[in-house]
């Protein structure tokens, strides 16, 4: 292939690529949603912003709920919901809060006590509040 790319010359190398190119379609340029469909998902959703809306206009409009996300993130109309579970299922439970409750059981101050492993202090918790 090296060799046949040497031998014909620059500009002719780029038509035939050009010319293969041209042909194609673009995804890009194809519409997912009509104007219609647009302005009906963002009256939707700004009535009622959560994730039950993105599901209805999911199951109406026969598309993926992703899609939806992000048709209305581009639109800049979408609110990203906030998580209050981990990925295990268990509630989101902040370090500062631990070290909260454990100073509170103690009675005292630690500051540093904030460096340690969400593990540790969850731990040390459990003997605190024993």
């Amino acid at each position: 292939m090296k060799k046949l790319l040497d031998f014909l010359p620059f500009n002719l190398y780029n038509i035939r690529i050009n010319k293969n190119k041209t042909e194609e379609k673009n995804m890009a340029d194809a519409v997912n949603y009509t104007e219609e469909m647009v302005e009906q998902m963002v009256a939707d959703y700004e009535d009622a912003p959560n994730m039950e809306t993105v599901e209805a206009l999911a199951a109406q409009f026969s598309k993926p709920k992703r899609s939806i996300i992000s048709k209305l993130s581009n639109l800049g109309v979408y609110v990203a919901q906030k998580r209050n579970t981990t990925k295990q299922g268990t509630p989101v439970v902040r370090k500062a809060d631990l070290v909260a409750a454990i100073e509170g059981k103690l009675e005292t101050q630690l500051p540093t006590l904030a460096k340690a492993s969400k593990a540790d202090l969850q731990a040390l918790l459990a003997v605190v509040a024993g």
